[in-house]
């Protein structure tokens, strides 16, 4: 056996080791970043993923003094972006900002992932929790929901409503409206939520469940009708509009989150810095300003604590698409 003086040398090294690490890690997150930041956004321009990830993306630049160029990668479900993220090297120059869908759905629902949703990201930062919105095109004949149910249950499979890509939110929320209501409505999707708007507002689709942060400006200028929101209370932006479960759901319960993650086994001392910078942002007047014009509420969460979140919607959302009978692609 080792004598105490050679344990205690040991014991030495080891402290030692540990505190170059630590000392190094500082180093390195005081030197981050040290070239521009490339932010991937799984969504075309226009919606709510891009609409939120480049308020971020002006508070980061001005944060941290260093460009951060937005890089839309929309299609497969957010997978195409989330790909490139869990790759890139864990240096924190990639980053992705994504809706929560791409995290919590895709192992349910696509027989291989070019990723995984838990083990390939670093928590972040939590931005924000959005309502959905059950929004109908103003030349849509139904104003409640209870009508709308009604009009499909008596043209079953007739009436066709809108959504953004497999496993994203609107298409999901609206899975778990179908089931709740027992209504079956053909479902059209469109590549993210921007596409998914615009075929609304033209009326090649009469009605669809979009998050606020996108459906917003257009309920507000008066193309879309808002007809039910998903949050368990009404939205102060809308307080005309009733919740789902008002409108005769009860128990329904959808909320869509925001978040910033990096590859896997980018330094803690960077995602510690990051984490700061953005719920720094977050405090800013012109971002409270915008989340409540867009109806985001801020939602802040340790880096820890978005990780047991995103593992327990992953389950949540894994229980709805099995019992939906939903087969993975």
């Amino acid at each position: 056996m080792p004598c105490c003086h050679q344990v205690q040398r040991l014991r030495a090294r080891v402290l030692i080791g540990v505190a170059v690490m630590l000392c190094a890690g500082v180093a390195y997150a005081q030197d981050y970043p040290s070239k521009p930041i490339r932010m991937l956004i799984p969504s075309p321009p226009a919606g709510g993923t891009d609409t939120l990830g480049r308020l971020l993306r002006d508070g980061l630049q001005s944060s941290l003094g260093q460009t951060v160029v937005v890089d839309n990668r929309g299609g497969a479900s957010g997978r195409i972006a989330a790909a490139l993220a869990a790759k890139a090297d864990p240096d924190g120059h990639t980053l992705l900002f994504t809706y929560g869908g791409v995290l919590t759905t895709g192992l349910p629902l696509f027989r291989k992932l070019p990723y995984h949703p838990i083990r390939d990201f670093a928590p972040v930062a939590m931005t924000a929790h959005v309502p959905n919105i059950l929004v109908a095109h103003p030349s849509f004949a139904p104003k409640t929901l209870g009508e709308i149910i009604k009009l499909a249950k008596s043209k079953p499979g007739a009436l066709t409503h809108g959504t953004s890509s497999i496993g994203s939110s609107s298409h999901l929320n609206m899975v778990l409206l179908k089931q709740m209501a027992g209504i079956d409505v053909l479902q059209v999707s469109y590549p993210g939520d921007g596409p998914a708007l615009i075929a609304l507002v033209g009326g090649h689709v009469p009605f669809a469940i979009n998050n606020a942060v996108a459906a917003m400006p257009h309920i507000q200028s008066g193309r879309l009708r808002a007809i039910a929101v998903s949050s368990p209370q009404r939205l102060p932006t809308l307080p005309e509009v009733p919740t789902i479960v008002e409108s005769g759901l009860p128990g329904y319960d959808a909320l869509l989150f925001y978040c910033m993650v990096a590859p896997a086994k980018t330094p803690p001392a960077i995602i510690r810095k990051l984490h700061a910078a953005i719920t720094q942002i977050k405090q800013t007047p012109r971002v409270q300003t915008q989340f409540a014009r867009l109806g985001a509420v801020n939602f802040d969460m340790t880096p820890a604590e978005l990780g047991a979140f995103v593992q327990r919607d992953l389950d949540k959302w894994t229980r709805v698409i099995q019992s939906a009978g939903i087969q993975p692609e």
